[in-house]
């Protein structure tokens, strides 16, 4: 309804007043799920190992920042659901923060509910609330504020590992338009990865990169990333970005397409897919921004943004009928 009605309401108080209780609600439902997602047991598992432990041996069980959040809800007994409904805030509050820097929050936000918000929000939480974490450094990124870009991704690895690699795409840009400041965060970067990874790159790399891990699935989510970086690269030009910005997904986009090769290359799947999460943020980004690219004195066409809509409700109907996992998440279940 927002995203439709998003042309006749420009002012931004009506589409704060819809937004916030969208996010706020949609929180909630990833927060508050129940024996919601594939990896519902394992989180389980990881909290009742660290209800009993320390909060410096907690971070042994797994990544530092979701130990942390385990040992809070564990501290104060409340449960499995409040480290969810943390992460869920973290995730939601990261991505809403970029889709409200798109010309339609809701379609932004619409476009990620069949997959960035379900599957992955509801399925991966730690990955999940890094992506957030990642969103947020993101919508408001610049050349000028490399110290908190690098502060906030160094955070996100705290939640998943594999964020760090998030960091050398954002420098990218920066590096093309200061060569000085993309040697401090190449710096940065050499610094965190060692801090953050010294003890489990070889872990790491074995899971991602050496090993057969498959991840099912994969394909189908390379495939969606490289028909959003497609467009992207397709109506480049016509997209209205900060410099920064718009180098930074151009360089999400020719990842995307890489990725492609790279699964084709790869004996693990995994870890083409791990990477490929980070970039669904990319098809929100994009698709919310199409039907402005070709529409006129920045109105949307209407048979663009019908089509997003179309195409929305056609993954989000393809993937719960016909995913071999979908199980795991129908019914929705909450813990109240």
């Amino acid at each position: 309804m927002g995203a439709a009605q998003a042309e006749r309401r420009k002012a931004n108080d009506a589409r704060v007043f819809f937004f916030i209780p969208l996010v706020i609600l949609t929180t909630l439902m990833i927060g508050l799920r129940f024996e919601v997602g594939g990896d519902w047991g394992a989180y389980v598992r990881t909290y009742n190992s660290i209800y009993f432990l320390s909060l410096p041996a907690s971070t042994a069980i797994t990544d530092p920042g979701y130990a942390i959040l385990n040992w809070l809800s564990a501290y104060l007994n409340f449960g499995i659901s409040f480290v969810n409904l943390l992460c869920a805030a973290l995730f939601m509050g990261g991505f809403a923060r970029l889709a409200w820097k798109q010309p339609n929050p809701a379609l932004a936000v619409l476009v990620a509910v069949p997959y960035l918000i379900i599957v992955v929000g509801m399925g991966y939480t730690r990955q999940a609330a890094a992506i957030g974490v990642i969103c947020f450094a993101i919508a408001d990124a610049s050349e000028r504020h490399l110290i908190k870009l690098v502060v906030l991704i160094g955070i996100a690895a705290l939640l998943h590992k594999s964020a760090i690699m998030i960091l050398p795409i954002a420098l990218i840009p920066i590096f093309r338009r200061s060569p000085l400041l993309g040697i401090i965060g190449a710096v940065l970067f050499t610094v965190l990865f060692f801090l953050i990874l010294r003890d489990t790159s070889d872990k790491l790399v074995q899971n991602y990169v050496t090993g057969n891990y498959d991840s099912q699935g994969a394909a189908i989510r390379v495939a969606m990333n490289v028909m959003a970086a497609a467009t992207f690269l397709l109506f480049r030009k016509k997209i209205d970005l900060p410099p920064f910005l718009k180098s930074f997904w151009t360089s999400c986009a020719v990842l995307a397409l890489v990725s492609v090769l790279a699964l084709a290359a790869s004996s693990a799947s995994s870890g083409v897919d791990r990477i490929s999460l980070y970039l669904i943020p990319l098809q929100a980004v994009c698709y919310s921004r199409l039907p402005y690219i070709l529409g006129r004195n920045n109105k949307a066409l209407p048979s663009i943004l019908i089509g997003v809509l179309a195409y929305s409700f056609l993954v989000q109907f393809v993937w719960l009928n016909y995913a071999n996992n979908a199980n795991y998440w129908v019914p929705y279940k909450i813990s109240l």
